[in-house]
């Protein structure tokens, strides 16, 4: 008869095995414990290429402006809108354990960036986002920045859904050609945003194809040349404006004009709150007659 107790030690044991290997596999899951700091201090890269080591979780994010990408990632409750022109005092740090500065405010106010420096802040620089892939690469920095990596992964998982939806949706339709529309005459071209956004929602920038760069100025005649299928004009137009673009003889050959496919944007062409909800939005507006 075999000995009870050697069977016990057998089922000790393999009760063992499969506690370590569900341990194994769960730190497989979440990544490298951090330990109580939460893995800090870390050194990370801001959006210049720059190193900022970040000593502790920052508990308050200051930011100046209005980031979308950053909104993904830190709570509203835990950042901290700065004035750029100020200077403030130590008092002002109190919290704040990272600064989020946009490049060209980091140049101009050095003032500010003195002041956080002094009071041992770290400061990360941001750079203008100019694609899909580059929102991502924000959004995951900030995650490492600040310690909040499940949410920059939660804001990337939710972009990639709703990209795979809308490959789904427009396989094999024909790219529609569409020129997006600023108040003053404005439109974007390549290395802009919107172009890539276009691109995965199956259409193509009318202005971006025509070699136009980021941001330059069209009259009447390049819009008549452009030929766009769709015309989208950014959230600063009026309902009024709208009307008034639609009955300008001007263009009463273009192809949006004849087709009435003149549309206001639901969201900001340079870098909307949403980005994933943004190009659901432009499929929709592109392929939805």
């Amino acid at each position: 008869m075999p000995d009870r107790r050697f069977r016990g030690g057998q089922q000790a044991g393999r009760a063992a095995c499969v506690a370590t290997l569900i341990l194994m596999l769960v730190a497989l899951a979440t990544g490298p414990a951090h330990g109580q700091n939460g893995g800090f201090p870390r050194t990370v890269i801001d959006g210049t290429g720059a190193a900022v080591t970040i000593p502790a979780r920052p508990l308050v994010v200051a930011v100046i402006g209005s980031d979308p990408a950053l909104e993904h990632v830190v709570p509203a409750s835990e950042l901290r809108q700065m004035d750029p022109a100020a200077t403030p005092e130590a008092a002002a740090w109190v919290e704040v354990g990272l600064l989020v500065v946009p490049e060209l405010y980091a140049a101009g106010y050095p003032a500010l960036i003195a002041s956080a420096h002094s009071a041992g802040v770290p400061v990360f620089q941001t750079v203008p986002i100019t694609s899909l892939t580059g929102w991502r690469i924000s959004v995951e920095r900030f995650g490492q920045a600040t310690g909040r990596e499940s949410r920059a992964a939660a804001a990337i998982g939710d972009l990639d859904l709703h990209l795979a939806i809308i490959r789904a949706l427009v396989r094999g339709k024909p790219a529609v050609r569409a020129l997006v529309l600023t108040p003053e005459g404005y439109t974007f071209g390549r290395g802009s945003l919107i172009t890539d956004r276009l691109n995965a929602a199956g259409g193509m920038n009318a202005a971006a194809e025509a070699g136009f760069d980021d941001f330059r100025q069209v009259d009447d005649a390049a819009i008549r040349a452009l030929a766009p299928d769709v015309v989208l004009l950014s959230p600063a137009w009026s309902a009024e404006g709208r009307a008034a673009f639609l009955t300008n003889p001007a263009y009463a050959a273009v192809p949006a004009v004849r087709a009435g496919r003149v549309f206001r944007l639901p969201f900001r062409p340079t870098l909307p709150d949403d980005p994933g909800g943004a190009v659901v939005a432009l499929a929709v507006l592109l392929h939805v007659r």
